[in-house]
């Protein structure tokens, strides 16, 4: 099975499968031209068979790519692809909820520190935070809206998720080496 990856990796319990009663076709053709699809391709040799058997191009190269995009063709298409090529298609959740559970731990992760003696006290705690913390900012990324419980906080776009997370862990971006925004650490 071949798969073709979101832009943004998302966690998999931050996908929802798409299927022909819950989703338009005017939606996830959006969501693709945003990069917001991970499309899994059956067996490619039993794909190319189904694909040439309803008059699709079937290239020696870039199949893939063209299945794709007659898959988006059209709403017809979009719907016979789905229905019987076995293809399927995840896009994101509409939305999350931060809970108040899930906020305290990471307040905790924020908090946690190290007693070193003399030298003061070190955190600990702020490798796992920044990772949770990208792993959220990656959901705003991907169009899903994140709600912070106990707040009208609403996180749509990066710069909310920026401010909000830099308000509430001010000390992270001068005192660890590893950033939110930053994928590549």
């Amino acid at each position: 099975m071949e798969t073709i990856k979101m832009r943004h990796d998302i966690p998999a319990w931050a996908k929802q499968r798409v299927t022909l009663e819950n989703h338009s076709f005017l939606e996830v053709h959006q969501l693709h031209r945003q990069g917001g699809t991970q499309i899994q391709l059956s067996d490619l040799k039993e794909l190319k068979g189904w694909a040439k058997s309803h008059g699709w191009p079937t290239p020696w190269f870039g199949f893939k790519d063209a299945f794709v995009v007659k898959l988006f063709e059209s709403h017809e298409t979009f719907m016979l692809a789905l229905s019987e090529s076995g293809v399927t298609i995840h896009i994101p959740i509409k939305e999350h909820a931060l809970t108040l559970e899930m906020l305290k731990a990471l307040d905790g992760l924020y908090e946690e520190r190290e007693d070193m003696g003399a030298l003061g006290q070190r955190p600990t705690g702020w490798g796992s935070l920044v990772s949770e913390l990208r792993e959220i900012r990656r959901l705003v990324e991907a169009g899903v809206v994140v709600k912070i419980a106990g707040t009208e906080t609403v996180l749509t776009t990066w710069q909310r998720f920026y401010s909000w997370a830099h308000g509430r862990y001010h000390m992270l971006e001068d005192g660890y080496d590893s950033w939110i925004g930053d994928d590549d650490s």
